[in-house]
């Protein structure tokens, strides 16, 4: 799809790229750009976070600094959340991992030799995939994940099965694929749940696809593409349902603590209390 000329808005500019102006003060030249809005709602900022200063992993704290804890990190009780980007649009690839050595691999797209690397230099034991949803851009790495690791589970909602079985539904056929998942999965089940050594709660969010779901840890929420800073998924696909959407998003998602920390399935992180506040697409 072609990316898309936003125009420029000082408050809302603040309010998207704050953080990044902050944290990294070269992502002010993103206010000149055109910036790609693949799986957004059309006017979705979604920086590129390429040149940072560690390879492919995102943004910067405060607190992550004060605390010493590797950019791209954040440590929250015994979980830790590290993000790479990857595949054909940057998809926001997640591993967690806890104080046992072992780790989750959440959303893998194409070319996720450095999430591997990285289980691998911190002697991390890659006991599942976990999958937000069902569109190709969180699916394209299993194989190579799975190659690697042929006894591990890929978890995903059934309702998302159809999705990740063909080409055209999942998207592949947009960039010239016949990706398809051929690969047995288990049916990730709403409320808590164990996967592997993790406990979390597992959130169905239906709207942008069917079986789309969140994952809550403590202090954490891994969205999907559900919500994002500013943004909400897109909701123009076939399967897609707004209103349910953002139905869900209120009622299961700002249920959370404000203070939340929301890891989207592309662009920056952000806070249930910001988006709460600020969101456009949720203060109807």
């Amino acid at each position: 799809m072609p990316a898309q000329r936003i125009e420029h808005d000082s408050r809302f500019m603040e309010f998207i790229l704050g953080p990044a102006r902050r944290e990294m003060p070269e992502m002010r030249k993103l206010e000149r750009g055109i910036l790609r809005s693949v799986f957004f709602q059309p006017f979705a900022y979604h920086p590129r976070t390429q040149t940072n200063p560690v390879p492919r992993v995102s943004f910067y704290l405060a607190a992550e600094q004060k605390n010493k804890i590797h950019v791209g990190q954040i440590k929250i009780m015994t979980i830790v959340i590290t993000k790479f980007v990857t595949g054909p649009i940057d998809t926001n690839t997640y591993v967690v991992s806890n104080e046992r050595g072992a780790c989750l691999i959440v959303d893998p797209s194409r070319g996720c030799n450095e999430v591997l690397d990285h289980a691998r230099k911190n002697g991390l034991d890659i006991e599942s995939i976990v999958l937000t949803h069902g569109h190709f851009d969180h699916i394209l790495g299993i194989a190579e994940i799975h190659d690697a690791h042929p006894a591990i589970d890929v978890w995903m909602h059934p309702g998302d099965k159809c999705l990740v079985a063909n080409a055209e539904r999942n998207g592949a056929s947009l960039i010239g694929s016949d990706f398809s998942l051929k690969i047995l999965t288990r049916d990730l089940i709403e409320g808590p749940s164990r996967i592997g050594s993790f406990d979390c709660d597992v959130a169905h969010i239906p709207g942008h696809t069917p079986g789309g779901c969140a994952f809550i840890f403590e202090g954490a929420c891994l969205s999907g593409d559900s919500l994002f800073a500013g943004s909400i998924g897109r909701t123009d696909f076939p399967g897609c349902d707004g209103e349910a959407l953002i139905k869900n998003i209120k009622e299961k998602l700002f249920r959370l603590p404000d203070e939340t920390v929301v890891y989207p399935g592309h662009g920056g992180r952000t806070t249930i209390g910001r988006e709460k506040r600020l969101n456009p697409f949720l203060r109807r």
